[in-house]
Protein backbone atom coordinates (compact mmCIF):
# COMPACT_ATOMS: atom_id res chain seq x y z
CA UNK A 1 0.00 0.00 0.00
CA UNK A 2 1.24 3.81 -0.91
CA UNK A 3 0.61 5.48 2.05
CA UNK A 4 1.79 7.85 4.75
CA UNK A 5 3.55 6.75 7.99
CA UNK A 6 7.56 6.04 7.88
CA UNK A 7 7.80 8.64 4.90
CA UNK A 8 11.60 8.99 5.33
CA UNK A 9 12.79 5.68 7.10
CA UNK A 10 14.48 3.33 5.50
CA UNK A 11 15.03 -0.46 6.47
CA UNK A 12 18.21 -0.20 6.67
CA UNK A 13 18.39 3.18 9.21
CA UNK A 14 17.16 0.78 12.08
CA UNK A 15 20.29 -1.48 12.02
CA UNK A 16 22.02 1.93 11.63
CA UNK A 17 20.25 3.70 14.24
CA UNK A 18 21.36 0.06 16.66
CA UNK A 19 25.00 0.04 16.13
CA UNK A 20 25.35 4.24 16.45
CA UNK A 21 23.65 4.14 19.88
CA UNK A 22 25.70 1.21 20.88
CA UNK A 23 28.56 3.15 20.00
CA UNK A 24 27.63 5.91 21.13
CA UNK A 25 24.91 6.13 23.85
CA UNK A 26 24.05 9.25 25.51
CA UNK A 27 26.11 11.13 22.77
CA UNK A 28 23.61 9.75 19.97
CA UNK A 29 20.62 12.26 21.63
CA UNK A 30 23.12 15.38 20.88
CA UNK A 31 24.29 14.13 17.27
CA UNK A 32 20.90 13.91 16.87
CA UNK A 33 20.17 17.48 17.68
CA UNK A 34 22.80 18.96 15.67
CA UNK A 35 21.56 17.22 13.08
CA UNK A 36 18.30 18.89 13.13
CA UNK A 37 19.83 21.82 13.38
CA UNK A 38 21.32 21.71 10.49
CA UNK A 39 18.33 20.76 8.68
CA UNK A 40 16.47 24.02 9.83
CA UNK A 41 20.10 25.67 8.78
CA UNK A 42 21.32 26.76 12.38
CA UNK A 43 24.81 27.12 12.87
CA UNK A 44 26.06 24.22 14.77
CA UNK A 45 26.84 26.90 17.57
CA UNK A 46 22.93 27.28 17.63
CA UNK A 47 22.22 23.73 18.43
CA UNK A 48 21.53 24.32 21.66
CA UNK A 49 18.52 26.22 20.62
CA UNK A 50 16.89 22.83 19.87
CA UNK A 51 15.63 20.55 23.03
CA UNK A 52 14.78 16.82 22.26
CA UNK A 53 11.44 15.76 24.39
CA UNK A 54 9.39 12.64 23.83
CA UNK A 55 6.39 14.23 22.17
CA UNK A 56 5.89 17.32 20.46
CA UNK A 57 3.10 18.19 22.94
CA UNK A 58 5.39 17.65 25.28
CA UNK A 59 7.63 20.60 23.78
CA UNK A 60 4.58 22.99 23.20
CA UNK A 61 3.86 22.05 27.47
CA UNK A 62 7.31 22.83 28.38
CA UNK A 63 7.67 26.00 26.51
CA UNK A 64 4.15 27.40 27.45
CA UNK A 65 4.75 26.63 30.96
CA UNK A 66 7.79 28.55 31.04
CA UNK A 67 6.50 31.54 30.21
CA UNK A 68 4.58 31.31 34.03
CA UNK A 69 1.13 33.00 32.14
CA UNK A 70 -1.33 33.97 34.85
CA UNK A 71 -3.95 31.29 35.28
CA UNK A 72 -6.88 32.13 32.40
CA UNK A 73 -4.61 34.04 30.15
CA UNK A 74 -5.55 33.65 26.46
CA UNK A 75 -4.56 31.54 24.01
CA UNK A 76 -5.05 31.73 20.26
CA UNK A 77 -5.20 28.69 17.88
CA UNK A 78 -6.23 27.64 14.28
CA UNK A 79 -9.18 26.28 13.87
CA UNK A 80 -8.13 23.61 12.31
CA UNK A 81 -5.48 21.85 14.79
CA UNK A 82 -4.96 18.32 16.45
CA UNK A 83 -6.43 18.16 19.87
CA UNK A 84 -3.24 17.27 21.66
CA UNK A 85 -2.67 20.65 21.01
CA UNK A 86 -5.32 22.16 23.03
CA UNK A 87 -5.60 19.71 25.55
CA UNK A 88 -1.91 21.76 26.41
CA UNK A 89 -3.49 24.64 27.51
CA UNK A 90 -6.37 23.13 29.28
CA UNK A 91 -3.43 21.05 31.14
CA UNK A 92 -1.96 24.78 32.09
CA UNK A 93 -5.33 26.16 32.90
CA UNK A 94 -5.18 28.74 30.12
CA UNK A 95 -8.51 29.99 27.71
CA UNK A 96 -8.22 29.03 24.20
CA UNK A 97 -9.88 30.75 21.01
CA UNK A 98 -9.48 29.32 17.51
CA UNK A 99 -9.55 31.62 14.67
CA UNK A 100 -10.67 30.20 11.42
CA UNK A 101 -8.55 29.21 8.52
CA UNK A 102 -8.89 30.56 5.04
CA UNK A 103 -11.74 29.06 2.86
CA UNK A 104 -8.89 28.48 -0.26
CA UNK A 105 -6.00 27.30 2.73
CA UNK A 106 -5.46 25.09 5.54
CA UNK A 107 -4.48 27.94 7.65
CA UNK A 108 -5.30 31.41 9.52
CA UNK A 109 -4.27 34.29 7.27
CA UNK A 110 -1.71 36.76 9.25
CA UNK A 111 -5.18 39.25 9.09
CA UNK A 112 -7.50 37.04 10.86
CA UNK A 113 -4.86 36.42 13.59
CA UNK A 114 -3.93 39.97 13.91
CA UNK A 115 -7.88 40.75 14.07
CA UNK A 116 -8.31 38.14 16.62
CA UNK A 117 -5.56 39.09 19.06
CA UNK A 118 -7.21 40.73 21.76
CA UNK A 119 -5.56 42.63 24.90
CA UNK A 120 -6.23 39.05 27.02
CA UNK A 121 -3.81 37.41 24.29
CA UNK A 122 -0.79 36.12 25.47
CA UNK A 123 0.16 33.29 23.20
CA UNK A 124 -0.88 32.31 19.56
CA UNK A 125 -0.02 29.14 17.94
CA UNK A 126 1.11 29.62 14.21
CA UNK A 127 0.22 26.89 12.17
CA UNK A 128 1.91 25.35 8.94
CA UNK A 129 -0.77 22.99 8.47
CA UNK A 130 0.10 20.32 5.44
CA UNK A 131 3.77 22.57 5.84
CA UNK A 132 1.91 24.54 4.26
CA UNK A 133 3.28 27.79 5.59
CA UNK A 134 1.85 30.65 7.71
CA UNK A 135 3.27 33.97 5.89
CA UNK A 136 3.43 37.40 7.96
CA UNK A 137 4.77 36.50 10.90
CA UNK A 138 7.35 39.57 10.99
CA UNK A 139 4.95 41.81 10.97
CA UNK A 140 2.65 40.37 12.90
CA UNK A 141 5.52 40.05 16.04
CA UNK A 142 6.24 43.85 14.83
CA UNK A 143 2.26 45.08 15.18
CA UNK A 144 1.64 42.54 18.57
CA UNK A 145 5.34 42.85 20.39
CA UNK A 146 3.88 41.62 23.76
CA UNK A 147 2.32 38.60 22.12
CA UNK A 148 4.48 35.49 21.71
CA UNK A 149 4.39 33.33 18.90
CA UNK A 150 5.11 29.91 18.48
CA UNK A 151 5.38 27.90 15.84
CA UNK A 152 3.55 24.63 15.24
CA UNK A 153 5.54 22.71 13.11
CA UNK A 154 4.69 19.32 13.38
CA UNK A 155 3.47 18.84 9.84
CA UNK A 156 6.52 21.66 8.29
CA UNK A 157 10.11 20.33 8.81
CA UNK A 158 11.65 21.72 5.65
CA UNK A 159 9.25 24.58 4.33
CA UNK A 160 10.83 27.57 3.82
CA UNK A 161 8.91 31.26 3.64
CA UNK A 162 8.31 33.65 0.81
CA UNK A 163 11.86 34.80 1.28
CA UNK A 164 13.52 31.62 1.78
CA UNK A 165 13.81 31.61 5.80
CA UNK A 166 13.28 27.75 7.23
CA UNK A 167 9.52 26.96 9.10
CA UNK A 168 10.56 26.79 12.39
CA UNK A 169 13.04 29.80 12.97
CA UNK A 170 10.49 31.93 12.28
CA UNK A 171 8.42 32.56 15.57
CA UNK A 172 9.67 33.28 19.21
CA UNK A 173 9.73 29.31 19.01
CA UNK A 174 8.53 26.36 17.16
CA UNK A 175 7.31 22.45 18.21
CA UNK A 176 7.96 19.76 15.83
CA UNK A 177 6.51 16.13 16.15
CA UNK A 178 8.63 13.02 15.23
CA UNK A 179 5.06 10.93 15.29
CA UNK A 180 5.10 7.51 13.26
CA UNK A 181 2.91 9.81 10.73
CA UNK A 182 5.26 12.86 10.45
CA UNK A 183 8.02 13.80 7.91
CA UNK A 184 10.56 12.70 9.88
CA UNK A 185 9.81 9.89 12.58
CA UNK A 186 11.58 8.17 15.53
CA UNK A 187 8.54 6.73 16.15
CA UNK A 188 7.58 8.97 19.33
CA UNK A 189 9.12 11.83 19.68
CA UNK A 190 9.33 16.14 19.20
CA UNK A 191 11.76 18.93 19.18
CA UNK A 192 11.43 22.69 20.70
CA UNK A 193 13.50 25.21 19.06
CA UNK A 194 13.45 28.64 21.12
CA UNK A 195 15.29 31.84 19.22
CA UNK A 196 13.97 33.86 21.25
CA UNK A 197 16.86 35.50 23.77
CA UNK A 198 14.36 36.19 26.41
CA UNK A 199 12.75 33.07 26.11
CA UNK A 200 15.76 30.57 26.01
CA UNK A 201 17.04 32.13 29.24
CA UNK A 202 13.16 31.53 31.10
CA UNK A 203 13.15 28.02 29.79
CA UNK A 204 16.59 27.20 30.97
CA UNK A 205 15.43 28.53 34.26
CA UNK A 206 12.39 26.98 34.50
CA UNK A 207 13.90 23.36 33.40
CA UNK A 208 16.48 23.86 35.91
CA UNK A 209 13.53 24.70 38.82
CA UNK A 210 10.81 22.38 38.22
CA UNK A 211 12.99 18.85 37.84
CA UNK A 212 11.28 15.39 37.55
CA UNK A 213 10.86 13.46 41.13
CA UNK A 214 12.16 10.40 39.46
CA UNK A 215 15.46 11.64 37.82
CA UNK A 216 16.39 9.67 34.60
CA UNK A 217 19.55 7.42 34.94
CA UNK A 218 19.41 7.07 31.12
CA UNK A 219 18.94 10.29 29.15
CA UNK A 220 19.45 13.74 28.96
CA UNK A 221 16.67 14.34 26.54
CA UNK A 222 16.03 18.08 26.35
CA UNK A 223 19.56 18.04 24.87
CA UNK A 224 19.88 21.51 25.82
CA UNK A 225 23.24 22.71 28.02
CA UNK A 226 21.19 24.02 31.16
CA UNK A 227 18.20 22.73 33.23
CA UNK A 228 17.86 18.83 34.24
CA UNK A 229 16.86 16.01 32.02
CA UNK A 230 13.24 14.73 31.28
CA UNK A 231 12.50 12.07 32.51
CA UNK A 232 13.99 8.85 30.21
CA UNK A 233 11.15 6.27 28.65
CA UNK A 234 10.78 2.73 30.29
CA UNK A 235 12.54 -0.17 28.33
CA UNK A 236 8.72 -1.31 27.72
CA UNK A 237 7.82 1.83 26.34
CA UNK A 238 10.69 2.32 23.79
CA UNK A 239 10.05 -1.34 22.53
CA UNK A 240 6.18 -0.79 22.33
CA UNK A 241 7.56 2.36 19.82
CA UNK A 242 9.88 -0.04 17.87
CA UNK A 243 7.54 -2.12 17.57
CA UNK A 244 4.48 -0.23 16.59
CA UNK A 245 7.19 1.89 14.10
CA UNK A 246 7.98 -1.20 12.88
CA UNK A 247 5.31 -2.07 12.08
CA UNK A 248 4.21 1.18 10.18
CA UNK A 249 7.16 0.53 8.04
CA UNK A 250 6.14 -2.99 7.21
CA UNK A 251 2.66 -1.53 6.14
CA UNK A 252 4.67 0.45 3.38
CA UNK A 253 6.17 -2.48 2.15
CA UNK A 254 3.55 -4.80 1.86
CA UNK A 255 0.58 -5.49 -1.54
CA UNK A 256 -2.58 -4.88 -0.15
CA UNK A 257 -3.76 -7.97 0.36
CA UNK A 258 -0.46 -9.03 1.82
CA UNK A 259 -1.50 -6.36 4.40
CA UNK A 260 -4.68 -7.00 5.12
CA UNK A 261 -4.37 -10.96 6.20
CA UNK A 262 -1.32 -9.59 8.28
CA UNK A 263 -3.48 -7.26 9.84
CA UNK A 264 -6.08 -9.86 10.87
CA UNK A 265 -4.06 -11.93 11.73
CA UNK A 266 -2.32 -9.69 14.58
CA UNK A 267 -4.74 -7.15 15.48
CA UNK A 268 -6.24 -9.37 18.20
CA UNK A 269 -3.05 -10.54 19.95
CA UNK A 270 -1.34 -7.09 19.71
CA UNK A 271 -4.15 -5.16 21.47
CA UNK A 272 -4.51 -8.46 23.86
CA UNK A 273 -0.11 -7.88 24.60
CA UNK A 274 -0.65 -4.44 24.82
CA UNK A 275 2.44 -3.79 22.28
CA UNK A 276 0.74 -0.89 20.01
CA UNK A 277 2.04 2.49 20.88
CA UNK A 278 -0.48 5.18 20.40
CA UNK A 279 -2.74 7.89 22.03
CA UNK A 280 -4.90 6.38 24.81
CA UNK A 281 -8.33 7.59 23.94
CA UNK A 282 -9.10 8.83 27.69
CA UNK A 283 -6.11 11.37 26.15
CA UNK A 284 -8.00 12.24 23.34
CA UNK A 285 -11.01 12.84 25.75
CA UNK A 286 -8.99 15.07 27.86
CA UNK A 287 -10.18 12.91 30.80
CA UNK A 288 -5.98 12.62 31.48
CA UNK A 289 -3.26 14.30 31.02
CA UNK A 290 0.15 12.48 29.36
CA UNK A 291 3.24 12.82 30.52
CA UNK A 292 4.56 15.86 29.71
CA UNK A 293 7.88 15.83 31.31
CA UNK A 294 8.98 12.51 28.52
CA UNK A 295 12.21 12.27 27.24
CA UNK A 296 13.54 11.24 24.04
CA UNK A 297 15.47 8.13 24.06
CA UNK A 298 18.89 7.95 23.22
CA UNK A 299 17.79 5.05 20.64
CA UNK A 300 14.90 6.91 19.27
CA UNK A 301 17.32 9.83 18.64
CA UNK A 302 19.42 7.77 16.75
CA UNK A 303 16.64 6.27 14.15
CA UNK A 304 16.48 9.92 13.89
CA UNK A 305 19.70 11.05 12.69
CA UNK A 306 19.34 8.31 10.48
CA UNK A 307 17.07 10.51 8.45
CA UNK A 308 17.93 13.90 9.97
CA UNK A 309 21.78 13.36 8.09
CA UNK A 310 19.27 12.90 4.45
CA UNK A 311 17.33 16.26 4.96
CA UNK A 312 18.20 17.26 1.57
CA UNK A 313 16.91 14.23 -0.03
CA UNK A 314 13.80 13.68 1.74
CA UNK A 315 12.69 17.27 0.95
CA UNK A 316 13.55 17.10 -2.71
CA UNK A 317 11.72 13.91 -2.81
CA UNK A 318 8.45 14.97 -1.42
CA UNK A 319 8.59 18.29 -3.16
CA UNK A 320 9.04 16.59 -6.93
CA UNK A 321 6.01 14.39 -5.59
CA UNK A 322 4.04 17.72 -4.91
CA UNK A 323 4.59 18.87 -7.90
CA UNK A 324 4.01 15.47 -9.95
CA UNK A 325 0.17 15.25 -8.31
CA UNK A 326 0.24 19.11 -9.14
CA UNK A 327 0.34 17.93 -13.02
CA UNK A 328 -1.73 14.96 -12.35
CA UNK A 329 -4.40 16.91 -11.08
CA UNK A 330 -4.44 19.77 -13.43
CA UNK A 331 -7.69 20.92 -15.06
CA UNK A 332 -10.06 19.50 -12.56
CA UNK A 333 -11.84 22.66 -10.94
CA UNK A 334 -14.12 19.78 -8.80
CA UNK A 335 -11.33 19.28 -6.91
CA UNK A 336 -9.08 22.25 -4.96
CA UNK A 337 -5.90 22.70 -3.61
CA UNK A 338 -4.10 25.39 -1.71
CA UNK A 339 -1.61 27.36 -4.08
CA UNK A 340 1.69 26.86 -2.08
CA UNK A 341 4.99 28.92 -2.16
CA UNK A 342 7.74 27.20 -4.21
CA UNK A 343 9.12 26.27 -1.24
CA UNK A 344 6.91 24.38 1.23
CA UNK A 345 7.68 20.83 1.44
CA UNK A 346 4.26 19.11 2.02
CA UNK A 347 3.52 16.38 5.00
CA UNK A 348 0.53 15.52 2.38
CA UNK A 349 -1.00 16.53 -0.90
CA UNK A 350 -4.37 18.12 0.82
CA UNK A 351 -7.21 18.54 -1.17
CA UNK A 352 -11.02 19.77 -0.58
CA UNK A 353 -13.39 17.86 -2.89
CA UNK A 354 -17.03 18.81 -3.35
CA UNK A 355 -19.15 16.72 -0.41
CA UNK A 356 -17.92 14.47 2.43
CA UNK A 357 -19.98 11.65 0.16
CA UNK A 358 -18.03 12.11 -2.98
CA UNK A 359 -14.41 12.41 -0.38
CA UNK A 360 -15.76 9.00 1.06
CA UNK A 361 -16.10 7.59 -2.34
CA UNK A 362 -13.15 8.60 -3.76
CA UNK A 363 -11.34 7.29 -0.66
CA UNK A 364 -12.73 3.75 -1.14
CA UNK A 365 -11.69 3.65 -4.99
CA UNK A 366 -8.08 4.80 -4.07
CA UNK A 367 -7.98 2.01 -1.71
CA UNK A 368 -8.64 -0.26 -4.36
CA UNK A 369 -5.65 1.34 -6.34
CA UNK A 370 -3.40 0.51 -3.16
CA UNK A 371 -3.33 4.12 -2.07
CA UNK A 372 -4.21 5.25 1.05
CA UNK A 373 -6.42 8.44 1.03
CA UNK A 374 -5.96 10.23 4.17
CA UNK A 375 -8.67 12.52 6.48
CA UNK A 376 -6.44 14.56 8.28
CA UNK A 377 -7.85 16.70 9.54
CA UNK A 378 -11.46 15.34 10.53
CA UNK A 379 -12.43 17.79 12.80
CA UNK A 380 -11.32 21.51 13.43
CA UNK A 381 -10.29 19.57 16.71
CA UNK A 382 -9.09 16.23 15.15
CA UNK A 383 -9.76 13.00 16.11
CA UNK A 384 -14.05 13.49 15.62
CA UNK A 385 -15.13 12.85 18.62
CA UNK A 386 -12.39 14.62 20.90
CA UNK A 387 -13.22 16.97 23.32
CA UNK A 388 -12.61 20.19 21.36
CA UNK A 389 -11.91 21.86 24.36
CA UNK A 390 -12.44 25.57 23.92
CA UNK A 391 -14.54 25.08 20.50
CA UNK A 392 -18.45 25.34 20.03
CA UNK A 393 -19.83 24.67 16.44
CA UNK A 394 -20.16 27.22 14.10
CA UNK A 395 -17.17 29.23 15.27
CA UNK A 396 -14.77 28.33 12.45
CA UNK A 397 -17.11 27.33 9.66
CA UNK A 398 -14.05 27.13 6.96
CA UNK A 399 -12.47 24.94 9.19
CA UNK A 400 -15.58 22.40 9.86
CA UNK A 401 -16.12 22.40 6.10
CA UNK A 402 -12.67 21.39 5.58
CA UNK A 403 -13.28 18.51 7.94
CA UNK A 404 -16.11 17.40 6.26
CA UNK A 405 -14.40 17.55 2.73
CA UNK A 406 -10.52 16.91 3.07
CA UNK A 407 -9.03 14.19 1.18
CA UNK A 408 -4.61 13.50 1.29
CA UNK A 409 -2.57 12.11 -0.71
CA UNK A 410 0.79 10.02 -0.06
CA UNK A 411 3.91 11.50 -0.26
CA UNK A 412 7.23 10.54 1.03
CA UNK A 413 9.54 7.25 -0.22
CA UNK A 414 6.90 4.66 0.15
CA UNK A 415 4.48 7.03 -1.53
CA UNK A 416 5.95 6.43 -5.33
CA UNK A 417 2.87 5.97 -7.20
CA UNK A 418 3.50 3.10 -10.46
CA UNK A 419 2.32 4.43 -13.47
CA UNK A 420 -1.24 2.39 -13.23
CA UNK A 421 -1.91 4.09 -9.81
CA UNK A 422 -0.86 7.49 -11.17
CA UNK A 423 -3.51 6.52 -13.98
CA UNK A 424 -5.88 5.52 -11.27
CA UNK A 425 -5.65 8.62 -9.19
CA UNK A 426 -6.39 10.98 -12.32
CA UNK A 427 -9.70 8.49 -13.32
CA UNK A 428 -11.17 8.78 -9.52
CA UNK A 429 -10.61 12.48 -9.71
CA UNK A 430 -12.52 12.59 -13.04
CA UNK A 431 -15.12 10.16 -11.66
CA UNK A 432 -15.56 11.57 -8.35
CA UNK A 433 -16.24 14.89 -8.60
CA UNK A 434 -13.21 16.42 -10.87
CA UNK A 435 -14.35 16.43 -14.31
CA UNK A 436 -14.43 19.66 -15.89
CA UNK A 437 -17.46 20.54 -17.40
Amino acid sequence: MKGHVAGALRWRDLPGALLHWLRRGLGSAEDFRAAFARSLGLDPAQAGEVHLFGTGRAALHAFTASLDLPIGSEVLLPGYTCVVVPNVFMHLGLAVRYVDIARDDFNPTPHAISDAISAETRLVVVPHNFGLVTEGLDALRAKHPDVVFIEDAAHAWGSTDAIGRMVGTLGHAAFFSFEYSKPLTTGIGGALVIHHPASRERFAAHMTTHEPANKPTEVAAHGGAHGAALRSPSTSTVFKQLLTLCWHRLTMSLPRPALQMLTALLRAPSRMLGVVAKTPDSEVAGETEPDYRAGLHPLSAAIGLMQARRFDEVHALRRAQASDYDALLTSLPGWEWPVRAPGAVLLRYPLLLPDAATRDAAIAALEDAGIVGGTWFDDVVHPRGSRRFGYSDGDCPNGERAARTVLNLPLGRHARLSPSQRAAVRAIAERHGGRTP
